[in-house]
């Protein structure tokens, strides 16, 4: 329907959180690199942004960087990858992107709410993965995407927007 949205005059297609997560809002991050299977496949993903970038039309998406889900890769709390997540094992290369209280059933949650565990924004490893060379940011500006959109940016560290101004 991109032809009919561009009759419309629409320039600018913004799409609320697209990663892969176990909830259908999906602010609940499961894995950033990937498209949630219910939109489809990474493929279809840059199958549309490159159609929308032959129409003038941009892709914008949602960051949700301030927390992820606790069934995620980098959690793993439901056990549903194969990754060592940081609520299985202290060793996990994820445990200090979040903040455990007791490890491993209380930890920091956005708002409140368990499922969805606070990312350390200040640690290193976690920015370079968000921001840094083979990042998040750059695998889906390479994908063809134009910008971010970034959840509760008023909750995000200055230092963790101003290294996600630089990458983009």
């Amino acid at each position: 329907r991109l032809d009919y949205l561009k009759s419309l005059g629409v320039t600018c297609i913004y799409l609320n959180p697209v990663f892969e997560a176990s909830s259908n809002h999906r602010y609940d991050t499961g894995d950033y690199m990937h498209i949630d299977a219910a939109l489809g496949t990474d493929e279809d993903f840059e199958e549309l942004a490159a159609a929308a970038k032959e129409r003038g039309m941009r892709i914008i998406l949602d960051g949700v960087f301030s927390h992820t889900g606790d069934d995620s890769i980098y959690f793993n709390k439901q056990g549903r990858y194969d990754s060592l997540g940081a609520f299985q094992s202290k060793n996990s290369p994820y445990y200090n992107w979040f903040n455990f209280k007791n490890w491993p059933h209380e930890y920091a949650a956005w708002w409140g709410i368990e499922s969805l565990p606070e990312t350390n924004e200040n640690n290193e490893k976690f920015t370079e993965f968000i921001t840094g060379k083979d990042g998040v940011l750059t695998h889906w500006m390479e994908c063809g995407i134009k910008g971010w959109r970034l959840d509760v940016a008023d909750e995000l560290p200055d230092e963790f927007i101003d290294k996600i101004r630089t990458a983009i």
